[in-house]
């Protein structure tokens, strides 16, 4: 039986979510108090407005559903997932219209998503996320009692390309003579540090600590995922270390973020996308297996490198996965690699027919 409703979410000890009484039902909130408080707000906002009151969403617009849902992601995630989310939604509506109704949804209008969106210049990652979205407004739906039943369940969607691009030296010293001083030193920190380019992005003084040479980052991709919640801590290379030393000294009162572009501002996610591509045009560096450099290349050239020198187990750690499997997508053979496994077969051949002609001739 659920406990009577107080207003504030409260822990259940079995599960360890944060939940919260609504409409005489427990409902887990998240196993992040914060996040539980902020998801609280917006049910009981949702509850309000009254908006599942006497409304046939069956006959409602696909655009009307969508909206109800962006408001939903806009009170209980960051802005970042909310701009994702809207991309996508506004992606799928382009092909599908605005008149489109909730009950004239069906499996059909996903493949027509993915047709337009895989004859334009979007990748399979893009074409899949957002066909993603476009289901998740129906499970949200149907998890908030708007509808029955999700009008596209189990559509096979396509799968995500694998980045497999990994930085030569070569490469990386094309990019760095054509970068400027400021993202240059975002190239080489997410180089020898191996951290997404979103931890970098955000990382303010507070998590910087210069005496033992770690970032400790509180929030983190892989939190939520985490039984005991925990900071992600980055040991630093002596030149990042000396990288962070050397911009600690110079004034930056109000400006609480480490990496600041030539303007002194910190660097939004477009701005570094942006900047990578001009970089990466000016540096000439083409297409290889239909991949280009991104700024994500770096964080698989850090795993790659890694291999046989740690444990897997290390690695992972050291990389901010909770599981060891999750690093192996960030492991590739090197190139150098597989030409002397090449070259090693070679050779066991060459010496094979060698012993086989001289027996012939004994």
């Amino acid at each position: 039986m659920a406990r009577k409703s107080s207003g504030k979410p409260w822990l259940h000890g079995a599960s360890g979510w944060w939940c919260a009484t609504i409409a005489g039902k427990r409902k887990k909130l998240d196993k992040d108090y914060k996040a539980a408080c902020r998801k609280l707000k917006a049910r009981l906002v949702e509850a309000k407005k009254g908006f599942t009151a006497g409304r046939d969403w069956l006959n409602a617009t696909f655009s009307e559903l969508a909206d109800e849902y962006l408001d939903h992601i806009k009170a209980t995630k960051k802005f970042t997932s909310y701009r994702a989310f809207r991309y996508g939604i506004l992606r799928a509506l382009r092909i599908l219209g605005t008149s489109l109704r909730v009950c004239e949804m069906r499996k059909f209008h996903l493949a027509k998503i993915e047709q337009e969106m895989s004859k334009g210049d979007y990748s399979p990652t893009t074409v899949k996320d957002t066909l993603t979205t476009v289901q998740q407004v129906f499970n949200w739906a149907v998890e908030n009692e708007l509808l029955d039943s999700s009008p596209v369940p189990k559509y096979r969607k396509p799968r995500a390309r694998r980045r497999t691009r990994i930085i030569s030296r070569a490469e990386l010293g094309a990019l760095l003579r054509n970068s400027d001083r400021c993202f240059r030193r975002v190239l080489i920190a997410l180089r020898l540090t191996g951290c997404r380019p979103g931890e970098l992005r955000s990382l303010i003084w507070e998590w910087v600590d210069l005496e033992n040479g770690l970032w400790i980052i509180p929030e983190h991709k892989t939190i939520t995922r985490q039984r005991e919640p925990r900071p992600r801590i980055i040991p630093l290379p002596r030149a990042v270390w000396m990288m962070c030393r050397w911009l600690a000294r110079r004034p930056h009162e109000g400006k609480d973020h480490v990496f600041l572009n030539l303007r002194g501002r910190p660097y939004t996610k477009d701005c570094l996308i942006t900047k990578m591509d001009r970089i990466r045009e000016r540096a000439n560096l083409g297409m290889k297996g239909g991949e280009r450099v991104v700024l994500y290349s770096a964080r698989h050239t850090y795993g790659t490198d890694g291999v046989g020198k740690v444990s897997d187990i290390e690695l992972a750690e050291l990389m901010g996965h909770t599981e060891a499997r999750m690093t192996h997508r960030y492991v590739h053979l090197k190139v150098e690699h597989l030409q002397d496994i090449q070259r090693r077969i070679q050779g066991a051949e060459v010496r094979t027919n060698a012993r086989e002609r001289k027996v012939g001739v004994c």
